[in-house]
Parts: structure tokens; sequence; C-alpha cells
């Protein structure tokens, strides 16, 4: 009755529509603020660039505000049952006035949930403290939640979560394995990025088939007035961006090209390191009608090592394409579908064939999400997916052993959501079901349901408490070894035969607000409970391979994480601090994973310097990872009856698993900017200090009696960059 009850009202009600531009580039500007001076009627824009305010006839006045640019007022005088389409183009301003940072905060805290949710755009992130050059997926280590792994990886491990648990879409494609060189580099500039919203848990129904968290990224759509070239050189590779109209004012595109060469830098100080990677980005846009409007994304990377001194070859790389259909039915209902395809393969061949393996995903995937505004405080969102996959894992090792995987999983998904506001309180409940036939290793039908539920209770007007709990489901895994700090090959295959899906259960509590007007708190203890996870088994019997390839477990986590956050002013700060506890259990033998960091602190504070540039730093301490210590060694004596002499070597007793950490990591990293016309010109420092964290332990047995030794992350590293802008 109450869904009637409201389609009724609706008809009574007038309807404002329309986008939100960019005045320069006509790039649609994500999260704007709309709302009614003096009314309870507000909105903010979607991904899109869309809003849509439903309220009673009358005289109004509609502001529009953008931290960073002008406001924009208009006077509407509607009629009963009136739709008015009003698309607003918002000029950049130096200015950014106290009045629009709080209308924007209300906006946001009155018509989301936020659970676990953070929003990134390229503004709040580019003057990060930086390796090399600009890396999003290390950035997002910095928030709460996320665990790092070592300075070697830009993986993410999000609270108790391992690296394969994580759903990376970009312009709604998978992207299965996001990382250059071992996970040293992510393989995604941040310059091409308009937003992200990351989702470290309690994610809605919209997303699926992951149990730790979702980063689903929106790709800029290029300037549509005028043409951009820029050119970045650092020390250790090269950057092109080139962005500009198709057709004025209602196609653009944006291109963007990366090239490292460390096969060639490291060769000036006498290192042989033959690899490098190439990265190509192409975006374009057409719009239709006021409707209607078409998007096309292809992104590949390619890396490469290929050591011909020792008969090694590395190959890797993903190949992303998708088409994408927005279309407006009606101001109140909206559809966005995607065609995408996503390959992602790698190859290792170590002297001549004597170990072998070639990896491949193929993915080709159809979805369509559907949003109807049924008023102005309930939406509601629907949607479908179906997705063909080929897994292909082979392997061959010289001497007789040899095993492959081939899977062609077929799945089908629905989700339904819906999100209401009330005065005091916002509910957003979901359900999804995923449906997959796979057929390798015998028929099977898997047909996860997973519900989701989230409340938002509000003590004041920029006050909150928040709660979310949900069902997750996982039909894929990669085969990551328990200790692997460098995941720079996920060998990813589908649920299958002897196995179920992976499941998890979020339980999430958190308080948000503002303080002072321009400090923002946040903090969220969780617990996560896993009835069923894999790991990779390495005394797998490669003769039965698939019913011993992977080990079954659980795993529990929990934890708190906390954000302060000083927007505004002249200088920006963020201070982070996650607590996280997590047990893995397998068999008889529980233990802490490596990512167990206890107690995570990132402190970053960017502010104004001399001659108008900006200086920045960032402090990271986080509890060293846990190890298997070694508690003992002795001498196995045989003899060697060719050479008649005696010989031996080392046995090692191990203590209980992961019971040891090693000691706590910290570093200081340093960043400064400074633009001078179209000129940029950035120095990074990492590791300012040059701190000797720890990676591991292990033993020289060439020295009697063997002695242990430290093998450290990276000490102090320097870099320049130079941009410019044509």
């Amino acid at each position: 009755m109450e869904i009637i009850f409201l389609f009724l009202i609706s008809f009574s009600n007038s309807i404002i529509s329309g986008y939100v531009y960019d005045y320069e580039t006509k790039e649609p500007l994500i999260g704007c603020n709309i709302y009614l001076e003096n009314t309870i009627y507000g909105t903010t824009t979607n991904k899109e660039g869309y809003y849509i305010l439903q309220v009673p006839e009358g005289k109004y006045s509609i502001v529009f505000s953008y931290i960073g640019y002008s406001e924009e007022k208009r006077e509407v005088n509607l009629i009963k049952g009136e739709v008015l389409k009003l698309n607003i183009y918002l000029k950049r301003s130096p200015l950014t006035l106290k009045e629009v940072l709080i209308e924007s905060r209300k906006a946001r805290i009155k018509q989301e949930i936020g659970i676990s949710k953070i929003e990134i755009a390229d503004k709040d992130i580019k003057l990060f403290p930086r390796l090399f050059s600009s890396d999003f997926f290390r950035s997002l280590q910095v928030f709460p939640g996320v665990l790092m792994a070592t300075d070697f990886s830009s993986a993410l491990y999000v609270r108790g979560g391992s690296a394969d648990q994580n759903l990376i879409l970009l312009d709604g494609i998978n992207f299965y394995n996001p990382y250059h060189l071992g996970g040293f580099i992510g393989s995604l500039p941040q310059e091409i990025i308009k937003k992200a919203d990351f989702y470290t848990g309690g994610f809605s129904s919209e997303y699926g088939q992951r149990l730790s968290s979702v980063l689903d990224i929106t790709l800029k759509e290029g300037n549509k007035y005028k043409r951009n070239l820029n050119l970045e050189i650092n020390n250790l590779l090269t950057k092109i961006i080139l962005e500009g109209p198709l057709i004025k004012e209602k196609s653009s595109y944006i291109l963007t090209f990366r090239r490292s060469y460390f096969d060639k830098f490291l060769k000036l100080f006498k290192v042989n390191f033959p690899y490098y990677f190439l990265e190509g980005f192409l975006k374009a846009n057409y719009e239709l009608n006021q409707r209607g409007k078409i998007f096309f994304t292809n992104f590949i990377t390619y890396d490469n090592f290929n050591y011909s001194d020792f008969l090694l070859h590395f190959k890797w790389g993903n190949y992303l394409s998708s088409l994408s259909y927005l279309y407006s039915f009606s101001p109140k209902f909206f559809l966005k579908s995607f065609l995408t395809f996503s390959y992602y393969h790698y190859y290792i061949n170590f002297y001549n064939n004597f170990v072998f393996v070639n990896n491949w995903i193929k993915e080709l995937s159809f979805k369509g999400d559907f949003n109807y505004y049924l008023s102005h405080n309930h939406t509601l969102k629907f949607g479908i997916e179906g997705k063909l996959n080929d897994f292909y894992y082979d392997t061959k090792i010289m001497g007789g052993i040899k095993y492959d995987i081939l899977g062609k999983p077929r799945n089908l998904s629905f989700y339904l959501s819906q999100r209401s506001v009330f005065k005091r309180f916002l509910l957003e409940a979901g359900i999804r079901q995923d449906n997959q036939f796979t057929s390798y290793y015998g028929n099977r039908w898997y047909k996860p349901i997973d519900f989701r539920f989230s409340l938002k209770y509000f003590l004041l007007d920029l006050i909150s408490l928040k709660f979310s709990f949900g069902k997750y489901s996982q039909l894929i895994t990669a085969l990551l070894p328990e200790f692997q700090p460098i995941p720079f090959l996920y060998v990813w295959i589908p649920t299958f035969g002897p196995y179920s899906p992976q499941k998890a259960w979020h339980y999430i509590l958190g308080f948000e607000g503002y303080f002072f007007e321009n400090i923002y708190f946040n903090i969220e203890p969780y617990y996560k409970y896993y009835p069923l996870i894999y790991e990779y088994n390495e005394t797998n019997d490669p003769f039965n391979i698939e019913k011993t390839l992977l080990k079954r477990g659980k795993s529990k986590a929990y934890g708190f994480d906390l954000l302060i956050k000083k927007e505004a002013g002249d200088f920006l700060t963020y201070l982070t601090y996650s607590y996280c506890w997590v047990k893995n259990y397998f068999d008889n033998l529980s233990y802490h994973p490596f990512y167990d960091r206890r107690h995570n602190i990132n402190f970053i504070i960017i502010l104004p310097f001399l001659l108008k540039s900006n200086l920045s730093f960032r402090f990271a301490f986080y509890t060293g990872t846990p190890y298997t210590e070694i508690l003992s060694r002795y001498r196995y004596f045989y003899y060697r009856y060719i050479t008649r002499e005696w010989r031996y070597y080392w046995f090692e007793e191990y203590g209980e698993k992961n019971a040891s950490r090693y000691p706590n990591y910290h570093r200081l990293d340093l960043s400064w900017e400074k633009e001078i016309k179209r000129l940029k010109i950035r120095i990074d420092i990492f590791n300012l200090y040059n701190q000797k964290n720890f990676l591991f332990y292990y033993y020289d047995y060439k020295i009697e009696p063997p002695v242990r030794k430290v093998f450290y992350q990276l000490p102090i590293i320097p870099s320049l960059s130079i941009e410019y802008a044509f």
C-alpha cells in the first residue's frame, strides 16, 4: 500500500531534473549539491552528473553548489505536475565558500548511508606523496581499512580479507589484475580517474561475487571544447595524456599512454633488469540526444620480463573493453547498460619449457542497471547481469608433472535494492542471487542468495549512527599461497566440482559527523566471519589435482577504522587509524596471515609553501607482519661415494606458524610541487629518513656457523617528475 500511495503522490508533484557539467570541459560533475532554499528538499548528482527533485508546486530558488566551483542559483515557478528540464554549467572558482562546504556535507550525509564508503576524486589524492609516478592503487593504502602488505606491492588487503576478495570495476569492466611489476606499480594513472567509490565493507546488492570490498572506478570523458596534451617524464617512465572534442559539445575522447624504462635506466647503474611495461587507454563518448549517451572504453596493459641469461621469460597483461549506453525513459526512470569484455593472461617459460605455465581468463558480460525514483525520498534500483567466462590454467614441469584446468562457467545474476529517506533515518535493503553453471569436473549449479541491510539514524543534522549487515558469496578464487608479499601473478580459477562458493558475513557499526564545521570524523567497528574460504594447497597431489588444489578453511576478522579529515582552510590533513585482528583456520591449524597488521596509522598534511608551491608529508606506522620463526637447525650428514667424502645439508625446525612478528614498520614521505604556467615540476622523496624496514629474515649458510640476515624493504628513493601541458 505504501508504494501505491507514493506512486499516486508523485503525480501531484512537480519534477526538476537534468545534468550538471563543468563549464570549461563539459565533464559531468559527480556529487554536486542541489537544494531548494528554505525547504527540506535537496539531492546530489549521480555518476553521470544527473539529478532529480520531486517537489510540490510553487516558487523556489534552486541552488547548485560544488566545492571548487562558483555557486549557481535559479528561480523557478512550478505548476502542478510540471516536468522541468534544467541543465547547469558551473564555472571553476579559486574560492571555496564555507556555506558551500556546509551544504555539500549536509546533502551527502542526508542522501547516503555511506557505510564503509570512501568517495575518492583526483583532486583529493593528486598531492599525496608518491613513488616515482602517480599510482592510484598505492594511494588507496592511505585510507582506513586498507592494510599494506609491503613496499613492493600496491595490492589491497581490506579488513582482514585476502587480495583476491576485492571487486575492481573500471567503467563497469571486471579488472582481474590491475598491477605492474609484481604489484609494485598500479596499472592506472590517477589523472584519468574522475571518481572512485571504494566500499571497504557492507556494499549493496548491486555488487556481487566478492567477499571483502568493491572499488568502482569512473574514468574521465575528456574535454568537449578544446584539445589538451600533457607530457610527463620521470626517473622510470613516460606518460602522455591527450584529450579533446570529436564533435564540439557533443562528443569527446581521452587517450593515455605509459611506458616504463626500468630496462634502460637501471643499466646506468650496471644493473641488468630486463623488464618493462606498456599501457594504453582510450575513452570516447557521444551524446545522442537529451535522453541518450553512449560510451566506449578500451584499456590495454602489457608486462614483459625476459632474462635471457637464465632462460626465464615472464609476460602478463590485460585487455579491457566496454560499450555502455545511458538512456532516460523519463526524468524518474533511467537505464545504464554495459557490454564488456575482460581478458587477463600470464605466461611463464623457464629453461626452454622445463617449467611452463599458461593462465588466462576471458569474460564477456552484459549488465543492465535500472534506477526508478518513486518519490523524493524513495529510490528503487534493480538489475540483471549475464557472464560467459573461460578460465584456463595449464602447467607443465619436465619430468612428468602436467595438469590443466579448463572451466567455462555461465553466470546469470539478479539484484534488487531500495533506499528510503525519512525525517530521522535512512534505510537501504537489497537482495541478490547469482546463478552459475560450471561443467568442469562434473556439472554443478551454484545458486547463492545474498541479502544486505543498512540503516542510518541522525542524532543531529550532521551527526549520525550507522549499522549494516549482509551475506556475501564468491564464485572464483585465485591460487595465492598464504605468504605472498608480492602477489604479482593471480592464477584465477572458477568454483568447480568438489568446491562450493566462498562465503562471508559483515557486521558493521558506525558513527560519523562534522565538528567545528570543517573537521570530518568517522569511526566504524566491524566483525567479519568467513564460513568458507580457500587457499592454494602447496602440498597438492599433481596426479589428483582437482581434489587437492585448494585447502578449505574458515576465517574471522574484527577491528575498527578511524578517519579524521580537515577539509578546508590553508591546508588539508588526513589522520587514519585501523585496528585489525584476523585469523585463519585450516583443519587443525590456526594462524594469523601475513597481512594481519594490528595497528595501522597514516598521517598526511598538505600545505601551501614558498613561491606558491605545495608541500605534502605522509607519515606511516604499521605493526610488524607475522612470520614463522626458525627455532633450531641441524646438519644432516651423508657420504658421497663418488668423491669419497662426507657432506651435509641443513635441516630447520620451525616454531608455531606465524606466531612471531617482524619489527614495526614506519617511514616518512615528502612531496613538493610547483606550477609555472604550463610547466609542473614535482619532487618526491620516498622514505625520507631511510628507515630500514624488515621484509623477511633469511640464513646465509655459506658462513660457518650460518648467520641470520635481513632482507630490507625499500630505502630512500628520490624522484623528479616534469609535466608540460601543450
